[in-house]
């Protein structure tokens, strides 16, 4: 504080001798540099020092310039002088004290500012830094990673390509960006990959699909893509992030193992149908056995004198009958044994289980076995391939005989049944009273070489239910309360009888 007074004292003292030194050249008093003093005062030490400097200004011109001089008494005539360097006095000083405290106040605001704009700079840097850190991370991750990854703008331009991706198709990142990317898809699929990537685009749904992607080397692969849009919390896509996996090998070991399975319904065919011999030379001895009988019958009616051409032409148009209803019995025998492909068509699972019934009910017969059929009428028509279907019916059938071969004490007796579900199925059921079924053989009965029987294969069953699963339909088993066991299966429903 007293510092601050003397810097007061000092310009009034400056004043003081600047003006008597330049009194001489001034009629009148010359004052000024006492509000320069007082100014300069209030700048440099503030409000106190300034109204101090006013106070010492007032005392030195009252002395040494207001009439009368060297007196600290005023004249009359002097008083409104006196009286207004007083106030402008004092106006300087507050005028010169709050720029002072505007100016500080500013600079002080503006350090703060600098200081604040020079953390958040610091911050920001930090941030920066961390954030290039965490990108470097995370494309260190992706190259580490064995899957291909790629990145998308929210309109669907390619943007990033790991290395492996890189690598495989050939190209720089640039070659990659925007759709320069469909060129590596197959020609083939180029259309539906587009139509797909902008049905998700334009919904924001997850991308996924499988396509052919070109190697470097020119080939193709078949690669499963899947690409997952980064939402904001309004649901704007900002992003895409997205894998390619090559599913080339897995795709071509299931078409192994599809070509196993029909090696091995071929089998379990012919396996079946060799227990069917018996029923099948049966059943077509029927119509040979006709054949002759209405052959000779014929040649009879033809030597008679006159010939009886009338009775000769329908011998001969039963011999026709018989012998067509003969070839269709082995065309549908030879259906069973064939290695074909399959081939699906719509069909009446009511007119293909009655085409079996007339040779399984002769192999239930000669066990004993009483075989009947509950078919609902119209059912509708499912689309599916006939020899695999009679393959499932006549499995079940089969092992429905020989569990009711092994019970005793119980009607030997078989019952087929086919309705339609209420979820728009088709359900077909063999049901009978054999030896039965416990709740973990009706788990496990369906896995491959799981069997009940001293010497089966395990593999009807398994087979049996791939067919079904392979016709978009399930199956499965359970217990017939008091003894036996009921086969289910259901199949997609689509035309009605009257419909197709």
């Amino acid at each position: 504080m007293p510092r601050r007074h003397g810097i007061a004292l000092f310009f009034v003292s400056a004043a003081l001798v600047s003006t008597l030194l330049l009194q001489r050249f001034f009629a009148y008093p010359f004052l000024f540099l006492f509000f320069a003093a007082v100014m300069s005062s209030a700048w440099f030490g503030g409000t106190a020092p300034g109204l101090f400097a006013v106070l010492l200004s007032t005392l030195v011109v009252d002395y040494f310039f207001i009439p009368p001089v060297y007196s600290f008494a005023v004249k009359g005539t002097e008083v409104t002088y006196f009286a207004a360097f007083v106030l402008c006095s004092l106006a300087a000083s507050w005028v010169s004290s709050s720029k002072k405290k505007g100016e500080d106040a500013l600079k002080e605001a503006r350090d703060k500012l600098e200081a604040r704009v020079g953390e958040r700079t610091a911050e920001l840097q930090r941030s920066n830094s961390e954030l290039r850190e965490n990108e470097r991370r995370l494309r260190l991750l992706t190259e580490v990673i064995p899957q291909q990854i790629w990145s998308a703008t929210p309109d669907g331009s390619i943007d990033y390509c790991n290395q492996r991706l890189l690598d495989y198709a050939g190209r720089t990142t640039k070659e990659m960006q925007g759709e320069n990317f469909l060129e590596t898809i197959h020609p083939e699929d180029r259309d539906s990959f587009h139509q797909s990537w902008q049905d998700a685009l334009s919904s924001g749904k997850v991308f996924e699909g499988e396509w052919r992607v070109r190697a470097a080397g020119g080939g193709y692969r078949l690669f499963f893509t899947r690409g997952v849009p980064l939402q904001d919390a309004a649901g704007k896509t900002i992003r895409w992030y997205g894998t390619n996996t090559d599913i080339e090998e897995r795709q071509k070991a299931e078409q192994a193992l599809m070509r196993s399975q029909e090696e091995l319904a071929h089998l379990s065919r012919a396996l079946t149908m060799g227990e069917l011999t018996a029923s099948i030379a049966h059943e077509v001895d029927q119509p040979l056995t006709a054949v002759v009988t209405y052959g000779h019958a014929c040649l009879e009616w033809l030597s008679a004198n006159p010939p009886n051409l009338i009775e000769g032409r329908r011998a001969a148009g039963t011999v026709i009958q018989e012998g067509s209803r003969a070839a269709a019995i082995l065309g549908r025998i030879r259906a069973l044994f064939k290695k074909e492909p399959p081939a699906k068509d719509w069909l009446d699972m009511n007119e293909v289980i009655r085409e079996l019934t007339v040779f399984l009910r002769d192999a239930a017969m000669r066990h004993r076995i009483s075989l009947r059929t509950e078919l609902t009428p119209h059912l509708p028509r499912i689309k599916g391939d006939r020899v695999q279907l009679q393959q499932v019916v006549v499995n079940l059938v089969m092992n429905a005989i020989d569990a009711t071969g092994q019970s005793n004490g119980r009607p030997k007796e078989i019952l087929i049944g086919t309705r339609e579900e209420n979820s728009g199925e088709v359900l077909i059921q063999v049901e009978d009273r054999g030896i039965g079924l416990t709740a973990e053989m009706a788990e496990k009965i369906f896995d491959p070489f799981f069997t009940t029987k001293p010497h089966g294969l395990g593999m009807g069953l398994s087979i049996s239910r791939s067919i079904v699963e392979s016709h978009e339909g399930r199956m499965w088993a359970v217990p017939r309360p008091p003894g036996g066991a009921v086969f289910k299966f259901t199949l997609p429903a689509g035309l009605k009888e009257h419909d197709a």
